[in-house]
Order: structure tokens, then C-alpha cells, then sequence
């Protein structure tokens, strides 16, 4: 099969690969959108490399395609059928009680099979997976709106971890492609006012569009001022951090919630952050780590993604902003790597 294979920083080679020959309980989905993801740019970068992989590699965890192979006893899906795909990073082992509970996303033997570390191939034409993480997809739900469902899921993790109410002022800050499925979800789920934070104009008109009631740009006001100057000097129930990589902002998140409010973080850090402890503790600032999803009241929380996407109710349609073949991989990096420039809310790889 045609492939992607990434060897390190901006080094990104087109070929062949094996194509992958699914196994008992596995499908083989042929690739039909696969979304750039932050995490992939990090170590595009070099900002997290992935240390102690073997170089070069397969990647792409966002993705939708067909079923084209099935593996020995495997009946619940047929040939030719179109699927989203929880990616096989989140597979857990079934039989710890992390597991068991629900929370296979934490499991110490998540993304494992047989022993051996595994993940989804979406920049390549075919990528091998569990058939427990396929689901059928409507006819009406494009494959470019399937491969962003991923990004959603974790929107709804997130929710989960800090439920809101209708009287609920929910932060954003980030507005990327996570950041702003977080703004759709809570506002789906009922939050009074949404605020996006960014330093970027163009991702905050586009979180305009997608649900946020209030923008501030960073780069150019205290948002911490801007924050409590929106809700009466109050601050936000909940803050959700959707920005990650090496910005110094954990306090601000801590500074711009309100007195019993939470913060999730959802971005990855990838050099240590400072926190207030005193300030946190004396206004009793609940601090949450959000990773990934798994199950909300033992439903799928990538289910409830697709459900509310299948209704009509999410706009991921309108994030896709840049469409790239499979060989034009490298320039589909550089578009999402230079999206002040090139003003790339989600780059899709179609292989």
C-alpha cells in the first residue's frame, strides 16, 4: 500500500508499505480522510519527539474510511462499509478494572497488542483495526466530517470531567480544532457563556461561528483581566485548556476561574508549568487532566460524538478548511504547521 512514513522533524517520504493483514476480531479499513492533529505537528516540530519509536514510522489516529477485510470472525460489519474509527492508540486490555469500569483510556496496557505498542495508519491507504472501535457511519456524514470525530470525543471527555449548567461561564482557551469542538459541546450541553481565548484573529472569528459568545485575543489583552471584566469580576465555572506545547499559561487558567470552579486541561505540556498553589487552594480551583475519552454512563463518549454529528448538531464540516492527497502529505504538514499564514483550521489527508 501506498504510505506516509514520518522520519523525524519535517522529514516526511511517500512509498510503500506492507499492507496490513487483519487479524481474529480485526478489520482492515481502507482510508479514505485522515485529519492532521496538534499532536502530530509536535513532533513535525520537534517539540515532543517520539522518543524510543523506531524511526521511520506509520501515524494518523483521525480518520474515517470502508470496511475491505475482515478477520477471522468477524461478522458484525460487511465489505464495502463506511465507518468512523476510534483509533487502535485507545485500545485497552479488556480485563483490568480500569477496563472494566469504563476507563480503558487509562489502562497500563492501552495501545497494546500482544505486547507490542500499535496505532492507526491514517496517512496510508489501509489501516488495521479493532472492530470494537468501528462504527457504522450514516450515508448523510461525509468521511471529512468522520475523521474530525476523534477531536469531538475528547470535547465530550472533557465535558464529562466538568459538567456544566445553564448557568455556567465556560473558558476556552486555544482555539484550535480542540478547543473549539470543547466551545460546541458545552454549549450543546448547556453552558449560559462561552468565552474563546487566542492569539490568532482568524481562529477567533471561526469560534464566533462555532458557539463562543465572547473572543479575546491574548496577544494583545490580559486575558485574566478580560475574563473577570465578562463575568462581573466573577471569573469562569470552568476553564478548559486546549493550548498545550511549551506556552507558560497554566496560572492564567487557575487566575481566570472562578472561586469553586474547575480547570481541564486538555493541551499537552511538554515543559513544566508554574501554579499557584496558595492562590488555587485559598478560591478551592479543582485542577483536572483530560486524556483522550472513553465511556460516559457506559456509552462510548466517540458514540455520543457521532450521534450529535449524525443529527446535525455539530459544525465539522465547516472546519475542514484544507483537503491534501496522500502525496501531497508534506505540503498538508506545512499548511497546518503555518496556519497564521495560511489560516488552516483542519488540514484532511485523503489517501
Amino acid at each position: 500500500m501506498k504510505a506516509a512514513w514520518f522520519y523525524g522533524g519535517h522529514d516526511i517520504r511517500v512509498g510503500e508499505a506492507p499492507t496490513p493483514e487483519p487479524g481474529p476480531g480485526e478489520v482492515l479499513v481502507r482510508v479514505r480522510a485522515a485529519g492532521i492533529c496538534g499532536s502530530d505537528l509536535h513532533p513535525y516540530r520537534g517539540t515532543n519527539p517520539r522518543r524510543g519509536m523506531p524511526i521511520p514510522y506509520l501515524s494518523g489516529h483521525e480518520l474515517a474510511g470502508e470496511v475491505a477485510a475482515l478477520g477471522p470472525g468477524v461478522s458484525s460489519l460487511a465489505v464495502g462499509q463506511r465507518v468512523a474509527v476510534e483509533p487502535r492508540h485507545l485500545v485497552g486490555c479488556g480485563r483490568c478494572h480500569l477496563c472494566r469500569r469504563g476507563d480503558y483510556h487509562l489502562c497500563r496496557e492501552r495501545g497494546k497488542v500482544g505486547g507490542q505498542r500499535t496505532s492507526s495508519t491514517g496517512f496510508a491507504e489501509y489501516s488495521r483495526e479493532s472492530v470494537e472501535k468501528l462504527y457504522p457511519l450514516p450515508e448523510w456524514v461525509s468521511m471529512e466530517e468522520a475523521c474530525l470525530l476523534d477531536v469531538y470525543a475528547c470535547g465530550v471527555h472533557a465535558r464529562r470531567l466538568a459538567p456544566s449548567s445553564p448557568a455556567s461561564t465556560v473558558v476556552v482557551q486555544g482555539a484550535g480544532p480542540i478547543g473549539l469542538a470543547a466551545m460546541e459541546i458545552f454549549k450543546l450541553g448547556g453552558a449560559r457563556k462561552v468565552i474563546a481565548t487566542d492569539i490568532l484573529d482568524g481562529a477567533l472569528e471561526f469560534a464566533k461561528k462555532v458557539g463562543a459568545d465572547e473572543v479575546i485575543n491574548s496577544a494583545r489583552a490580559d486575558a485574566v483581566q478580560a475574563v473577570r471584566g465578562l463575568t462581573n469580576g466573577y471569573g469562569a465555572d470552568v476553564v478548559v485548556d486546549a493550548v498545550g506545547g511549551n506556552a507558560p499559561i497554566f496560572n492564567s487558567n487557575v487566575a481566570m476561574a472562578a472561586p469553586g470552579g474547575v480547570v481541564i486541561v486538555i493541551g499537552g505540556y511538554f515543559v513544566p508549568q508554574a501554579l499557584d498553589t496558595q492562590d488555587a487552594r485559598a478560591r478551592e480551583v479543582g485542577i483536572r487532566m483530560s486524556n483522550s475519552y472513553s465511556m460516559w454512563d457506559g456509552v462510548p463518549e466517540f458514540k455520543i460524538a457521532l450521534d450529535l454529528l449524525a443529527a446535525g448538531k455539530l459544525r465539522a464540516k465547516e472546519y475542514v478548511t484544507h483537503t491534501f492527497p496522500l502525496d501531497r502529505i508534506a505540503e498538508g504538514f506545512t499548511t497546518a504547521d503555518r496556519k497564521a499564514e495560511t489560516g488552516a483550521i483542519k488540514v484532511v489527508i485523503t489517501p
